[in-house]
């Protein structure tokens, strides 16, 4: 990550109330899109690696629709459910906290943890490795 907004850039985009002695925080949806926008406008996205994981932008880059698979993270595809570069996942730690999907290694249903993070994992909200 090159780049994070700082908090009181994000708070512009909220409402924040007291509500039975508890802060609270509200935003309308557009707000809280363009709140993560700039979140994660400062992710260094692999441009080599989207274009070949991501064939249908590859295209959309080449015909001239869209501007940069940097771009196109920001705009959508962290919206729909892309990865901006490869993540590395730690196996051992991977099935460990997933005894089912390490069920499914075993059993030869699935290569690997990685195989599966890349194909659901991800999209799940699975660590891939401790943080």
């Amino acid at each position: 990550m090159k780049y994070l907004p700082p908090f009181e850039v994000l708070k512009a985009y909220m409402t924040l109330e007291t509500v039975n002695g508890e802060l609270m925080a509200t935003c309308t949806y557009e707000n809280f899109v363009e709140m993560i926008r700039r979140m994660i406008a400062g992710i260094e996205v692999d441009a080599a690696w989207y274009r070949t994981r991501y064939p249908d932008i590859a295209e959309a880059i080449d015909q001239g629709l869209v501007a940069s698979p940097q771009k196109h993270f920001v705009d959508d595809g962290y919206f729909e459910g892309r990865m901006p570069f490869e993540i590395k996942v730690d196996e051992r730690y991977y099935l460990t906290q997933h005894p089912g999907i390490a069920d499914y290694v075993r059993r030869g249903m699935l290569e690997n943890g990685q195989q599966h993070f890349d194909e659901n994992g991800y999209h799940e909200g699975r660590l891939p490795f401790a943080l």
